[in-house]
């Protein structure tokens, strides 16, 4: 016999019971060791207090007051499902039963995500927000969210977002404000598109990017993780050739970030960037073959132009990098160049004779690759 529970007007209840649909017109109560049950559809007119468990089969619209407690919801339906939660908080949240859950509002999830079997989709360019120190389980193909996703809070932040099909999440590292928060949407496209990318790149993904939103604090010193699905058209398959590219947005153009690491193959791996990331659009872009260097320093702590950036220099392990003043004398030299590590890169300061910064002006550098082909030089345009 189904035992169906309904809050009274007046009564205050500790429910532990099954049902189908569900009206609310008063408070429901569910106890640390309750379960509530709705085999179908939830409406809630008045307030439900969880701390315990809330599965919800069918459609769940809350129109008054859901105070989240210590409890659990879960929607288990392997039928499409509507969540419209009325832009309030969930302590814990399941996602179960293999179906669709469209969210018409913004959730805010407290203390955790678990992403079993199922979609979140946005509807109404809703939001899912983590506050800080939530915690995300699983993520798959199979369950993930379509639509933004926001973090709250400093640390290393994941970005549980995918395409329907495919599970594309992002990771940032080094984020610093605890008071920060930071949003990543995926702009997945249907047909494959073509964006402006500078000399040192020979491509970038024609299926995708990844927006960021920073609504408080900064990205400064913010390394970003994406995944590699082998969909994004490039022409080669050398993951070594792999980076991070950023746009600063319209005209969209990218840069390479450079890549500190990378795991798994170009058909199913992730790639980490060798710089934090300053622009709201980031992507896959591949290396181009050769080096290009950006002659412009301004040694001033302002993080822009602050190194002496050689593009692709990673190719070529061997190489060999000189700086001579404008009388010949040499004032910087180092083998194994690496943009990311300030004891091998130039920022500024001479380290023959002595490590001192050197005046503002023009002076003249050598590139020997290490394999045996010409020394590239050039001129590099110093600023204080």
């Amino acid at each position: 016999m189904k035992k169906i529970i309904i809050a009274i007007v007046g009564i205050f209840c500790s429910v532990n019971g099954i049902g189908q649909n569900l009206y609310n017109q008063s408070t429901i109560y569910i106890s640390p060791s309750g379960l509530l049950y709705v085999s179908e559809g939830l409406v809630n007119n008045g307030l439900i207090v969880n701390n315990g468990d809330m599965q919800i089969g069918g459609a769940w619209t809350n129109n008054a007051q859901y105070d989240a407690g210590t409890g659990k919801i879960t929607f288990n339906s392997d039928l499409p499902q509507v969540i419209n939660h009325n832009a309030q908080s969930f302590s814990r949240l399941t996602i179960s039963g293999g179906g669709v859950k469209n969210f018409l509002a913004d959730i805010t999830i407290i203390n955790e995500l678990e992403l079993q079997d199922g979609l979140l989709i946005s509807q109404n360019d809703s939001r899912i927000v983590f506050e800080q120190g939530a915690i995300i389980d699983g993520g798959s193909n199979q369950s993930h969210i379509q639509g933004p996703v926001y973090q709250r809070g400093n640390g290393t932040k994941l970005f549980p977002v995918g395409n329907g099909t495919t599970y594309l999440p992002v990771e940032l590292s080094g984020i610093g404000s605890p008071t920060q928060e930071i949003g990543v949407a995926l702009v997945d496209f249907s047909s494959p598109q073509t964006f402006g990318y500078n000399a040192e790149l020979s491509d970038v993904s024609a299926s995708r990017y990844w927006e960021i939103d920073v609504v408080s604090g900064t990205l400064a010193g913010s390394q970003i993780s994406l995944p590699i699905n082998g969909d994004e058209d490039f022409s080669t398959t050398d993951l070594s050739r792999f980076v991070v590219a950023q746009s600063a947005g319209s005209p969209i153009s990218f840069e390479s970030l450079g890549v500190s690491s990378a795991t798994g193959t170009s058909a199913s791996g992730r790639i980490v960037s060798g710089e934090a990331v300053t622009a709201n659009l980031v992507s896959i872009g591949v290396l181009s073959e050769g080096i290009s260097v950006y002659n412009a320093i301004s040694a001033n702590d302002d993080d822009k132009n602050r190194i002496l950036r050689i593009a692709n220099i990673e190719l070529f392990p061997q190489n060999k990098v000189s700086i001579f003043n404008r009388w010949g004398d040499k004032v910087f030299e180092v083998n194994g160049y690496d943009n990311n590590n300030d004891q091998k890169r130039f920022t500024g300061n001479s380290n023959v004779g002595g490590n001192s910064p050197l005046s503002a002006g023009t002076y003249f550098y050598t590139i020997d690759k290490g394999d045996g082909s010409p020394i590239v030089n050039g001129f590099l345009s110093l600023k204080r």
